[in-house]
C-alpha cells in the first residue's frame, strides 16, 4: 500500500468514530461539567483542510491513528492542562498518559487534547497530538 493510500485508509476509520461522536451530541467532559462537541471544525483542522500551514501526510496519518484515544482523553480528563488565548479565541489543553501501539509496539505516550471555545462559549474538539 502506498503512502496515500494509508492515509485514505486511515482517514476513512477515523471518520467513522468521529462522525459517531457527532451523531450522540460530543463527549462528555468532567473537567468542564459539560459536553465537548464535535464538529467539522476539528475534522478539518485534523487532516489540514483549513488553517495557515498544510498538513504532511506523516502528520495527518499520525493525528488520524491518534484520534481513537481522545474519547478516554476528554471522559477522564478531570484538570484543564494549559489556557491559551490567541486571536481572541480560548484553547485549553486535555492530556493523558495512555499506552499507544505503533507497528505492534506498545509504548506509554503523553497525547495532548486541544479544545477551542467558540464566541458562545461552546467548547469544540480542534486537535490531537503527542511528543514524538
Amino acid at each position: 500500500m502506498t503512502r496515500y493510500e494509508n492515509v485514505k485508509k486511515a482517514q476513512n476509520e477515523a471518520w467513522k468514530l468521529y462522525d459517531s461522536w457527532r451523531k450522540v451530541g460530543g463527549i462528555n467532559c468532567p473537567a468542564f461539567r459539560r459536553k465537548i462537541n464535535i464538529s467539522l471544525l476539528g475534522w478539518r483542522h485534523l487532516i489540514g483542510a483549513t488553517g495557515h500551514k498544510k498538513r504532511t501526510s506523516d502528520d495527518t496519518y499520525r493525528r488520524l491513528k491518534l484520534l481513537p484515544y481522545v474519547k478516554k482523553i476528554i471522559e477522564n480528563s478531570k484538570l484543564i492542562q494549559n489556557v491559551r488565548r490567541k486571536n481572541g479565541k480560548i484553547y485549553y489543553a486535555l492530556e493523558g498518559m495512555l499506552e499507544v501501539e505503533e507497528m505492534g509496539i506498545k509504548n506509554l505516550r503523553k497525547i495532548r487534547v486541544i479544545i477551542v471555545e467558540d464566541y458562545k462559549g461552546n467548547k469544540i474538539f480542534l486537535s490531537v497530538m503527542d511528543k514524538k
